[in-house]
């Protein structure tokens, strides 16, 4: 009876696992599905409508079937460890809502560029240091509202390039209002024919911005022939790049960095993570808090047991004594003596001359004469020599006094 109400729970605990895995599974099948671009992440792993999975997956065809290599630390950081990027003809992508640089990060992009390498930044608001250094101001069309459905115009004389992608989500209206026309060019416009893609040339290299990160989102690229925007976009890069680099580290940042930036701030931004961490550090805390008390009484310390052997010795010698059996017990304290120093000292005891004197008393540390004492009332009474009490005692203090002066 037992053994059924076993097999009923485990079958009802078996589908309800099921049920959930099921539901969780349809859960993130709707959320790939879904059009909410209400939080964009421009994650390239995201596979729903604000992700760039579909962006990063079509990039390695517009670059000859070059791997993009994806970084997930800040750019100063990469620069210093990844020596290919010192060198020319690299590619750096980096698509974010709100594009949060430090000053050592705009240093080394502009360095990186200026030796001969290709920027491309998506980004719906830049970061104002890296503006002032590209020489580019920008503004937001009315209060900053979002305009549905969103609108992408690519205009290049040069290139021959005329072409408009829409598609039903939404787009913010940022502009440039200034540029250094020297050296920059406005190669795209948005929904109000305002200027939102521009090069801008940095020594040998060259700076791409776009205000504009929805162009890179699995909604914009997988609706109608929007995938063509992207290529329009990447022609302007070297399809022969020795490296293709996808930047994973910005679209991350919710706010300004110092330099000494921790990776925790990464970590920390994700409520899940953050639940967890406190979760652990409260469980932690309890368990010291609880399990640190002693759940038993303090066991009382025991008196050392004394050696009952010795005593049990010393009785057994004290029947022998009376009952006058000298022989006997002198036999016994002797190979007991030979016995301990078999085991102890690894000496032969088959014969007791003057040789075994010497070894044992350089083994043992005693006296020489107090050995050789010793050793010959051992011969006495295995010779079956003639044995009284007083022979008995002498011998039991000789071999009492070779114990106590052993080492």
């Amino acid at each position: 009876m037992r053994r059924i109400f076993y097999y009923i729970a485990g079958t009802v605990l078996a589908i309800l696992i099921a049920l959930l895995m099921m539901n969780s599974i349809q859960s993130n099948i709707d959320e790939q599905r879904s059009n909410d671009m209400s939080k964009p992440s421009f994650s390239g792993k995201d596979k729903k409508a604000g992700g760039t999975y579909a962006a990063t997956q079509l990039l390695p065809s517009l670059f000859n079937n070059q791997p993009l290599q994806v970084v997930t630390k800040s750019f100063a950081v990469t620069y210093r460890k990844e020596e290919t990027l010192k060198n020319s003809g690299n590619v750096y992508i980096i698509v974010a809502d709100k594009l949060f640089v430090t000053e050592q990060d705009v240093i080394d992009l502009l360095k990186y560029v200026g030796d001969g390498n290709e920027l491309f930044i998506a980004s719906n608001q830049l970061d104002e240091y890296l503006k002032s250094r590209l020489g580019l101001e920008t503004e937001v069309m009315g209060y900053g509202e979002m305009v549905k459905p969103g609108i992408q115009r690519y205009s290049d004389s040069i290139n021959k390039i005329e072409a408009t992608y829409r598609y039903n989500g939404p787009m913010l209206e940022r502009y440039f209002s200034k540029w250094d026309s020297s050296r920059t060019n406005i190669l795209g416009y948005s929904a109000h024919d305002q200027p939102n893609f521009a090069s801008v040339r940095i020594g040998d290299g060259t700076v791409y911005v776009l205000l504009n990160a929805y162009t890179f989102t699995n909604y914009f690229v997988m609706h109608n022939l929007n995938a063509n925007a992207l290529a329009t976009q990447m022609s302007y890069l070297d399809p022969h790049a020795s490296n293709v680099y996808w930047d994973e580290f910005y679209n991350t940042q919710t706010g300004p960095r110092n330099n000494e930036f921790s990776e925790w701030q990464v970590l920390l931004k994700y409520p899940a993570f953050r639940w967890a961490l406190w979760l652990s550090v409260i469980l932690m805390l309890l368990y010291v808090a609880f399990e640190s008390k002693r759940r038993q009484r303090i066991i009382p310390l025991k008196p050392v047991v004394a050696n009952a052997s010795l005593e049990f010795v010393d009785a057994i010698g004290q029947l022998y004594f009376q009952q006058q059996n000298h022989t006997n017990i002198s036999h016994k304290m002797v190979m007991h003596a030979l016995e301990y120093i078999r085991t102890r000292y690894y000496i032969n005891t088959n014969l007791l001359d003057d040789n075994f004197t010497t070894l044992l008393a350089n083994k043992s540390g005693a006296p020489i004469d107090q050995v050789k004492r010793m050793t010959g009332l051992m011969k006495v009474v295995l010779d079956n020599g003639y044995i009284d009490s007083e022979f008995v005692t002498d011998l039991y203090r000789s071999i009492q006094l070779f114990y106590l002066n052993t080492k």
